[in-house]
């Protein structure tokens, strides 16, 4: 999760990757203040963030003969979260799905998760029943939503590929109980007018809330 949201470093499908708090953190918290009054960082206690609101410092940047320096912003990812639907369900019917039509479902966050389960975390319990966080949309335009929940619903995504496998997961969150959301997310206009996809950013901070939350990150997110 390092980097900032101009890179582009999502990865194929099928790779398991490893979130550490080091890893995750360390490019996403460099800019971040501490928390303000005016901030909004939800502690998941009433549910999945529909908004996060945080403080941070502008990059340094030239622009011609001019250097800006640091100044202190206000950046928010606001999410609209689809309807629920199973894993299963979306298996029997793809017309479920994003549209590969209109370019504004082709970029967002998701979210897989049990229904009616609060887990046991670290520091306290999730009641969203939360097991994973993803995101969907590149610079390079071959990744977008509706072919990341696809894959989920195919079982040829990292996290549902070999789930049948794993005897303790398969019996205590069967296949037929898996559930998956999401939400679009829009571009935002850098300091130079170029074109930033919203998605990492809205995975990042997501997935930042909800180890400032717990103190880890959501099971299948974590290193394996």
């Amino acid at each position: 999760m390092g980097g900032t949201d101009e890179d582009d470093d999502e990865l194929e499908y099928g790779k398991e990757y490893a979130y550490t708090a080091e890893a995750a953190l360390e490019e996403a918290r460099k800019l971040l203040v501490p928390l303000s009054d005016s901030d909004i960082w939800p502690g998941w206690e009433h549910g999945v963030p529909r908004l996060l609101r945080r403080t941070l410092w502008s990059e340094q940047f030239q622009l011609g003969k001019v250097f800006h320096k640091h100044r202190l912003i206000q950046m928010s990812v606001k999410l609209t979260w689809s309807r629920a639907r199973l894993l299963s369900e979306l298996r029997e019917n793809y017309g479920l799905l994003p549209s590969t039509k209109y370019s504004s479902q082709w970029y967002g966050v998701y979210r897989v998760f049990v229904r009616g389960v609060a887990i046991g975390r670290f520091c306290g319990t999730d009641p969203s029943g939360t097991i994973y966080i993803g995101r969907a949309g590149s610079k390079r335009g071959w990744s977008i939503l509706r072919t990341r929940l696809m894959q989920l619903a195919k079982r040829e995504h990292h996290v549902t590929n070999s789930w049948d496998y794993h005897e303790a997961r398969s019996q205590m969150f069967p296949w037929s109980s898996l559930w998956v959301d999401w939400a679009y997310t829009e571009a935002v206009a850098d300091y130079k007018g170029d074109r930033i996809i919203g998605a990492p950013r809205a995975e990042r901070w997501l997935l930042d809330s909800y180890n400032d939350r717990f103190g880890e990150y959501p099971p299948l997110n974590q290193e394996s």
